[in-house]
C-alpha cells in the first residue's frame, strides 16, 4: 500500500558532530523539486515498518537535486535508530514534502528560538529569507561542544548557541526573551520550534512581555 507514494532518495554522506548525538545527512532527490518551496520543508522519511518521522531539508541546491538534514538523535526512537544506521551509498524513500507551519515575513526583522532539533529547519528559513535578512535569536544545545561546532558550522549567523541545564530544560530561552527590549522589537517576527512545552512558555512570556499573537509563529517538533 505505502510503494505508489514513495519517493527514493541516496544518501550522499555522513556527518556527525562530536559527540554523535547530530548527525548530517547529505541527500540526493532526483524525483523532487525544489524550486517551488517558497518556505521550510518537512520530508515525510520511512524509518520502518509502516514508521514515518518529518525531517526538514536544509542548504539544498535546485539543479543538483541535493539538500542536508540536521538532526539530533540523542533520544531513543525508531527515526533515531534509522539515521544511526544510515551510511553514503543508501538509498531511503520519503513520502513527499510539504511545507512547515512557519511563513517567511521578509518586511522586519526575525528571531529565531529553539533547541537542537531545530537548527536544520532554521537552516531552511535562512536560505530563503537570503543574505541580506535581518535575523537574530538563540539555540539550547545540551552539549557545550555542540556549541563551539554551531558557531564554526554557522560563523555568519547571528543565532546565539546557549548551554542547557536539562534536555528539556526552556530556561535558557526564556531567560533570553527577558533580556529583550520590547521598544526595539515591535515589527519583529519571532519563530518558536521545537520541544512543544518549551513553545508553550516563551509564547506565553512574549506575549507577557507585550508582543501580540500576529508576531509569532509555532512549529511543534516534539513533546
Amino acid at each position: 500500500m505505502e510503494s505508489p507514494f514513495l519517493r527514493p532518495a541516496t544518501v550522499l554522506a555522513v556527518r556527525n558532530w562530536i559527540p554523535e548525538t547530530v548527525r548530517e545527512i547529505d541527500l540526493h532527490l532526483p524525483d523532487c523539486d525544489m524550486s517551488r518551496w517558497t518556505t521550510a520543508q518537512h520530508l515525510k522519511c520511512k524509518v520502518g515498518a509502516l514508521a514515518y518521522r518529518d525531517y526538514t531539508p536544509s542548504g539544498w541546491d535546485v539543479e543538483t537535486q541535493t539538500c542536508t538534514l540536521i538532526i539530533h538523535i540523542a533520544h531513543s526512537g525508531p527515526g533515531s535508530r534509522w539515521v544511526k544506521r544510515l551510511e553514503a551509498g543508501d538509498t531511503i524513500y520519503y513520502m513527499g514534502a510539504k511545507p512547515s507551519h512557519h511563513h517567511l515575513r521578509k518586511d522586519g526583522p526575525m528571531v529565531f528560538l529553539g533547541d537542537e532539533t531545530t537548527i536544520g529547519h532554521y537552516q531552511a528559513l535562512r536560505q530563503l529569507a537570503g543574505k541580506n535578512a535581518c535575523i537574530s535569536g538563540a539555540i539550547a544545545l545540551a552539549e557545550s561542544h555542540h556549541q563551539q561546532e554551531f558557531e564554526e558550522y554557522f560563523p555568519d549567523w547571528k543565532v546565539e548557541p546557549l548551554q542547557k541545564q536539562y534536555a528539556h530544560d526552556h530556561h535558557e530561552l526564556s531567560g533570553w526573551i527577558e533580556g529583550l527590549k520590547t521598544s526595539d522589537h515591535s515589527d519583529t517576527t519571532f519563530y518558536l520550534a521545537g520541544h512543544i512545552p518549551s513553545i508553550i512558555r516563551m509564547r506565553r512570556l512574549l506575549r507577557q512581555r507585550g508582543f501580540s499573537g500576529s508576531q509569532v509563529q509555532a512549529q511543534g517538533f516534539w513533546d
